[in-house]
């Protein structure tokens, strides 16, 4: 390469990059997203079928349980409707149990074991999403 042709391209370069100087680039805002979340403390002998329930007494719809916790080969187990289909005969298990929606939003259901003593602050919305 000579001696002139290093500014050539240089401006060429140039040329082809400055539409992009206006553009922003596409960025997480860290290294996880914010969900919302429910968590629901729970006695440990509770079925889904009941979890269900005291999450529609509080105002939660379309509430899906799964009788299997969320894996990376399987994000989504509350999408099998072989996995949701007996909710009566499913205990609740600690941590994720599935999803329900309030206020337009869906949000993720969490169960955490308690004793009896701090059952009466049950349900508690975690809105991560700010």
């Amino acid at each position: 390469m000579s001696f002139h042709r290093v500014p050539l391209l240089a401006a060429g370069l140039a040329t082809l990059c400055l539409p992009l100087l206006g553009t922003q680039a596409a960025r997480a805002n860290g290294l996880f997203s914010h969900v919302a979340t429910v968590r629901v403390a729970v006695s440990g002998a509770e079925s889904q079928a009941q979890l269900a329930s005291q999450l529609r007494a509080e105002g939660y719809t379309n509430v899906v349980l799964s009788s299997v916790r969320a894996t990376p080969a399987n994000p989504h187990p509350e999408s099998d409707s072989t996995l949701t289909s007996h909710p009566e005969q499913t205990p609740v298990h600690t941590g994720w149990n599935g999803v329900a929606s309030k206020d337009g939003r869906t949000v993720q259901v969490y169960a955490e074991f308690s004793p009896a003593s701090d059952l009466g602050r049950s349900l508690a919305m975690i809105d991560a999403t700010r």
